[in-house]
């Protein structure tokens, strides 16, 4: 049996790749900030962490020392001020969604590195948005400098922290998702999308990093 362990799966993209993976067999355990009911109700083992607190995902990795996972997961991300730019988001904010999109992501990242398995991958939720290379529009400048930052920071995971040992890294974007934070106008569905992303996870092989879509199609960094 293939296993996962997701990191911010209450609701969304978490949740639905979450059921998704468990209707395909895997043994999951997914990680809720507060009370899920329907994370609840996938059936996975759930336990409560916010990705912001390290302490939180150092304690998760404590209660599963002993256990190994196929692939390991970390989905977490806001949006920030929607109207934010530069010029006039201030320095909380923007810390603040820095922190939460590009720092806490990696540090979790180091802290579960131990529990993927030798063959496995590790996974970080990131967004086309966070292209330099495709980048061709100033939209939600914040958001995608914050993705990018994470980006960056997953090339230097793969090179300094998985080094030379046999497991893949994977750099996704979901496709733009109707979510609370995609909104009812985006191109796909949760289910097209975790669909796309759980065949992406389960292909992948080490070594190496790939930047890649839900489709699997690879992305300029």
């Amino acid at each position: 049996m293939n296993s996962a362990l997701i990191i911010g799966a209450s609701r969304g993209i978490g949740l639905g790749l979450t059921q998704e993976l468990i209707s395909r067999g895997w043994d999951v355990v997914a990680t809720q900030r507060s009370p899920s009911p329907a994370l609840a109700a996938t059936g996975a083992q759930v336990a409560n962490v916010d990705i912001d607190d390290s302490d939180t995902v150092a304690a998760l990795a404590a209660s599963l020392a002993g256990r190994t996972f196929d692939h390991v997961l970390i989905n977490a991300g806001i949006t920030g001020g929607r109207a934010d730019t530069a010029s006039t988001v201030s320095r909380e904010a923007m810390a603040q969604l820095f922190w939460t999109n590009a720092i806490a992501p990696i540090r979790a990242g180091r802290i579960l590195l131990p529990l993927v398995k030798e063959g496995g991958s590790i996974g970080f939720m990131s967004s086309i948005l966070g292209s330099v290379g495709g980048r061709q529009s100033a939209w939600a400048e914040l958001y995608s400098a914050s993705k990018a930052a994470l980006n960056s920071l997953t090339r230097g995971f793969a090179v300094q922290d998985v080094g030379n040992r046999a497991i893949a890294v994977l750099t996704l974007h979901p496709g733009w998702v109707k979510t609370d934070m995609g909104g009812p106008d985006a191109d796909i569905d949760v289910a097209t999308s975790v669909k796309g992303l759980a065949d992406v996870i389960a292909a992948a092989r080490p070594p190496g990093q790939r930047y890649v879509d839900y489709s699997g199609a690879t992305i300029p960094w």
